[in-house]
């Protein structure tokens, strides 16, 4: 059976399950019905002021309407139909973004599981891993690179309400050079492209599939076939990132790439025109860590009071060390992250391994482990992040007008960035989330 078909029957079955979902009533159709207040909130609503202590949240169906200091006031005597939930004092928040996600992925895959696994198996692990991701607080997920578009089908169904999972911007295959970075890989699947022509296709035929942003390997790009990657992207109206060390990502840069993954090796000039030009950095700290910082970040954990399973534990490190860097290595990203932090470019917070929730949260840890204050790692994994993708107009914030995504801690994530591990409950669309 051709690739084609292969996508076209996978998308084919989820859009089925749309259709027959359609005429059914879900929770989200009859969020206009209900109001929801929270109040007695510890605020902290991504603009990175200082925390908010005895604020109040009300919904509108989906959105939120009012966000004021003090007790819920409501606007008339009339009060039926308003839940009240009192958090006392937990503390409320943007719902976090994962903007490095591969759905599906196996990063290690020890069992070689992704040798000769079908697309339908690998689009039932993405949609629980999705699912699973929502439930840890990650509202939204920005992917940079899936097999078949799958991210693509499952967005479609999220935002159909036939599941309940994150908000979803989908990039389809990465775009590489034949025989360039992730063709070797038994990963998400790679467009390859031999001529600035082909990538031109390549990104329109993303385009065609419903694309929200397309990703280049950048390295074993040509200038021509990089400029018109991003030209062409543009002109149809996505966003585009590119994995990319140097000289590449400054090449990228230049030509007005929307954001660069991982960064290996930036230069000092490659920052400055970064900040220049607005164009996001997302480091990916798991792909640069070395032993000493993983027994770190371990006992970091461990002392902040989330102590983890075993079985957690170790999928964490094997994780860590399928991308162990010389400590070398790993101290200059770390030094390329503060420098890019103290000249104003704006870092987004993304795990690139699985699965989304853990290893996302382990990455905003370990953006302050290596140097950010916990309020830029917050706004890396909110407002920021929204930006990113031109949405910060609908969420990434708490404020009257956006869509609630949003999430509670019991604990304050700005004194001790691992309390993202306290959340007692995930609002998607409004909603609390089951």
């Amino acid at each position: 059976m051709g690739r084609a078909m292969i996508i076209t029957r996978c998308r084919a079955a989820v859009l089925s399950i749309v259709i027959l979902a359609a005429g059914a009533a879900t929770a989200e159709s009859e969020l206009g019905t209900t109001t929801l207040v929270l109040k007695n909130a510890s605020l902290i609503d991504g603009h990175g002021g200082p925390l908010a202590e005895s604020s109040t949240v009300e919904l509108a169906g989906r959105k939120i309407a009012r966000v004021y200091s003090g007790d819920y006031q409501p606007e008339t005597n009339e009060s039926d139909g308003v839940r009240v939930i009192d958090l006392h004092g937990a503390y409320l928040m943007p719902g976090l973004w994962n903007n490095h996600s591969h759905l599906a992925d196996l990063l290690p895959d020890p069992k070689g599981i992704l040798e000769n696994e079908s697309s339908i198996r690998a689009t039932i692990r993405a949609g629980r891993n999705t699912m699973d991701a929502l439930r840890g607080g990650f509202t939204s997920l920005r992917v940079v690179g899936e097999s078949d578009y799958i991210d693509v089908a499952w967005r479609d169904a999220f935002d159909a309400g036939v599941f309940v999972g994150p908000r979803i911007y989908a990039s389809g295959p990465p775009i590489a050079a034949v025989g360039g970075h992730g063709t070797e890989m038994n990963g998400p699947k790679v467009e390859e492209a031999s001529t600035a022509n082909e990538i031109r296709d390549a990104v329109l035929e993303h385009v065609r599939n419903g694309v929200d942003l397309v990703k280049i390997m950048v390295d074993e790009l040509s200038d021509e076939q990089i400029k018109m990657a991003i030209e062409t992207a543009h002109e149809n109206g996505i966003k585009i990132v590119g994995h990319a060390a140097e000289p590449g990502a400054g090449i990228a840069v230049a030509h007005g790439i929307d954001g660069i993954e991982h960064g290996y090796g930036l230069t000092d000039a490659t920052i400055e025109m970064m900040a220049a030009r607005g164009t996001f950095y997302d480091p990916t700290v798991v792909c640069n860590l070395s032993a000493d910082y993983i027994d770190f970040r371990e006992q970091h954990v461990d002392a902040a009071g989330y102590p983890a399973s075993a079985a957690a534990r170790q999928g964490r490190v094997l994780v860590a060390y399928a991308d162990e860097r010389a400590p070398e290595f790993a101290a200059r990203q770390r030094r390329i992250l503060n420098k890019s932090l103290a000249a104003g470019v704006a870092v987004i917070s993304g795990s690139d391994s699985n699965p989304i929730d853990e290893i996302g949260i382990l990455e905003i840890e370990q953006l302050v482990h290596s140097g950010a204050s916990e309020m830029q790692a917050l706004l890396a994994a909110t407002r920021n992040s929204a930006a990113m993708m031109g949405v910060l107009d609908e969420v990434g914030t708490i404020e009257a007008g956006k869509v609630a995504d949003m999430i509670v801690l019991e604990k304050n994530p700005l004194e001790n960035i691992s309390n993202l591990r306290s959340v007692s409950m995930v609002l998607r669309n409004g909603l609390p989330v089951e």
